[in-house]
C-alpha cells in the first residue's frame, strides 16, 4: 500500500506520483538490456544488420509505443482494482470471456513463466561462468575453459543451472521471505552496473573517439530494411514485456488523476534510459555486448569487471526468483478463478501443490530445451546449450504481446458496449484505436516474417524461431482443449464444450437431445 500524508493533499500528489514513478521505472527496467544488446543471433545488432542507427530509431520507437500502450492497460486494470487477482488473464475474463482467460492461463503457465525462467537460471551461471574465464585470461593468458576441457566445463554450467531452477523453484514453494529480500535487494543494487555503463561507455569514447566501436565498426553494417526495422522490434520487445503489469500499482493510489502521467512519465523515462544505455555499450564495444564493454573499460583492473558481471548475474537472478514466485501463484490464481480445470470441480487449490505443478512444466520445458540445443550442436566444435532457450524468448514475445494486442481491442470495445466499468483515461480511446493499429502491423509482419521469411531460410538455425512458435501453438491448442472438456463435462447444462467439438456436431447439432445422451451414457458409466 502507498502510504500518504492525509494532512497535506499536495504533497500526498506529489508523493504518489514519484512512487509510482520510481516503481514503474524500477519494474521495467531489467535483464533484457543484457540478454538482447548483441551482435550474436536473435540479439538487436544481429536483427538490425550491425546497424546501430536502426537500433536506436527502433528503441526509441518501442518506447514511445509502449508509453502510450500503457494508458490503455491502465483502464483495464482499473477494472479489477477491488478483486484479488489483476492480471492478462483476469482482463481477459472481465472484458471477453472465461474461454479466452484460459487460454491465457495456459499460455503463461505451460510456455510463457516456464520459459523465462529457466532461461533466466541459464543465463545467470552462463555470465558467472564467463566472467570467471575472461578474468582467469586475462590473468594467466590461458583459457581455463581450454584447461578444464570444454565437454566438463559445460558440464559444470548445466549442473550449476540446474541447481538454480530447481533451488529457487523449490525455494518459493515453502517460503517467501528470501525470495522478499532479494527482489528488494537487487532492485536497487542492479542500477550500479547500468550507471557505471553510461559513464564508462562514454568515457571511452571520449578517450578515443576513433576507436573500434559499434558506430566505427572494423566491417560496415547493413542499410536500412523494412525487414530489419521489423526484425529489431522482437528482441526490443523483450526487453520491455511485462511493463503492463506496473499498471496495477494504482490499485493502491489514492489519487487516480495521478496513476496516468506518471506511468507515462515513468516508460518514457524508462525508454531514454536504455537509449543512453545502448548507446553507451555501443560506444565501449564493436559487438555491443555490454560484458565486452566492461572487459575495455577495466583492461588494467580485471577484477573489477569480474565484480560488474556478478553483480549483473545477481541482477538476472531476480528473474528467476520473480518468474518461479509468480509461477504457483498463476496456477493456483488459474484454479481459484476457474480457468483452470479441477477435480471434482473444485475451486481452490494448496500454494505448494501449484508450486509442484509448475516446477514439473518448468523443469521439462527446461531440459527439453537443453537436450534439443545439445543435439543440434552435437557434430559442432563448440555446443550451444543456450541456442533453443535464447530463441524461445522471441517465442514468448510473440505470443505475449498478441494477449496484449487482443486485450487492448477489447478495452476500446468496452467503450463501446460499457460491459464493465472502468476509469477512462483522457484521450485513451483515440491513442488506444492508434496504437492497436500500429501492434497489429507489426505482429503481422513479424508473424509473416517468422512463418515466411525464416522458413524460407537455408539455415536450419534460422528455422528454429518458426518451429518453436508451431509447437507451442499446438500444445497450448491441445492443452486448452482438453481443459475445455474436462471443464464442460462437469458442467454439461451450462456448457456443452465437450459436445460440439465432435465432428459429427459441427453442422447439425441439437443441444438438448445431444445433451440428454450425454448424460444417460454418464449415467450408465
Amino acid at each position: 500500500m502507498i502510504k500518504v500524508n492525509k494532512a497535506n493533499k499536495a504533497k500526498n500528489k506529489s508523493f504518489e506520483f514519484l512512487t509510482i514513478f520510481s516503481m514503474v521505472f524500477g519494474i521495467v527496467v531489467g535483464s533484457g538490456i543484457y540478454l538482447k544488446n548483441k551482435v550474436e543471433a536473435g540479439g538487436v545488432l544481429h536483427e538490425a544488420g550491425r546497424n546501430p542507427w536502426l537500433a536506436l530509431t527502433v528503441w526509441l520507437f518501442i518506447g514511445v509505443l509502449c508509453s502510450l500502450v500503457m494508458l490503455t492497460f491502465i483502464e483495464a486494470a482499473s477494472a479489477t482494482k477491488n478483486d484479488g487477482h489483476s492480471t492478462a488473464q483476469s482482463w481477459a475474463n472481465k472484458f471477453i470471456n472465461r474461454r479466452t482467460a484460459s487460454l491465457f492461463s495456459i499460455l503463461y503457465i505451460c510456455m510463457y513463466l516456464p520459459i523465462l525462467a529457466g532461461l533466466g537460471a541459464l543465463f545467470t551461471v552462463k555470465t558467472v561462468f564467463s566472467g570467471i574465464n575472461t578474468f582467469y585470461f586475462a590473468m594467466n593468458e590461458e583459457s581455463l575453459i581450454l584447461k578444464i576441457g570444454k565437454v566438463q566445463w559445460m558440464s559444470l554450467e548445466l549442473f550449476f543451472s540446474t541447481i538454480v531452477l530447481i533451488g529457487f523453484s523449490l525455494m518459493n514453494i515453502f517460503t517467501h521471505k528470501p525470495s522478499k529480500f532479494i527482489q528488494s535487494i537487487f532492485t536497487i543494487v542492479k542500477f550500479l552496473p547500468l550507471i557505471t555503463i553510461v559513464i564508462g561507455g562514454f568515457s571511452l569514447f571520449i578517450i578515443n573517439p576513433k576507436g573500434n566501436n559499434s558506430f566505427n565498426p572494423s566491417t560496415g553494417y547493413e542499410p536500412w530494411q523494412v525487414n530489419t526495422f521489423f526484425g529489431t522490434m522482437i528482441p526490443i520487445l523483450f526487453a520491455f514485456d511485462g511493463f503492463i503489469y506496473a499498471a496495477t500499482l494504482q490499485k493502491d493510489c489514492e489519487h487516480k488523476e495521478v496513476v496516468a502521467p506518471a506511468m507515462l512519465s515513468a516508460i518514457i523515462a524508462v525508454t531514454f534510459f536504455y537509449i543512453i544505455i545502448t548507446i553507451s555499450i555501443f560506444f565501449g564495444a564493436s559487438d555491443g555486448d555490454v560484458f565486452k564493454l566492461f572487459d575495455n573499460l577495466f583492461k588494467k583492473s580485471p577484477w573489477v569487471a569480474l565484480l560488474f558481471k556478478l553483480i549483473i548475474a545477481g541482477t538476472i537472478l531476480t528473474t528467476v526468483n520473480g518468474y518461479t514466485t509468480l509461477i504457483p501463484k498463476t496456477v493456483q490464481s488459474g484454479v481459484q478463478e476457474k480457468f483452470i480445470y479441477s477435480k471434482e470441480g473444485k475451486d481452490n487449490i494448496s500454494y505448494v501443490k501449484s508450486g509442484f505443478i509448475g516446477m514439473a512444466i518448468t523443469i521439462s520445458i527446461y531440459v527439453l530445451f537443453l537436450t534439443i540445443s545439445i543435439a543440434i550442436d552435437w557434430n559442432s566444435p563448440e555446443i550451444n546449450y543456450f541456442l533453443v532457450a535464447d530463441y524461445s524468448s522471441n517465442s514468448t514475445v510473440m505470443f505475449g504481446f498478441i494477449v496484449y494486442l487482443i486485450l487492448m481491442i477489447y478495452v476500446l470495445h468496452n467503450r463501446r458496449t460499457k460491459k464493465v466499468e472502468t476509469l477512462k483515461v483522457k484521450g485513451g480511446f483515440v491513442i488506444g484505436i492508434i496504437t492497436c493499429t500500429i501492434l497489429s502491423i507489426i505482429m503481422g509482419y513479424a508473424y509473416y516474417n517468422f512463418m515466411i521469411g525464416k522458413f524460407l531460410s537455408n539455415d536450419f538455425k534460422t528455422m528454429i524461431d518458426p518451429i518453436l512458435l508451431i509447437f507451442f501453438a499446438l500444445v497450448l491448442a491441445i492443452v486448452w482443449i482438453v481443459n475445455e472438456c474436462l471443464i464442460s463435462k462437469n458442467n454439461i447444462d451450462n456448457n456443452d464444450f465437450i459436445l460440439r467439438i465432435k465432428p459429427n456436431n459441427w453442422f447439425k447439432y441439437n443441444k438438448e437431445l445431444e445433451i440428454k445422451k450425454f448424460k444417460s451414457k454418464t449415467n450408465v458409466k
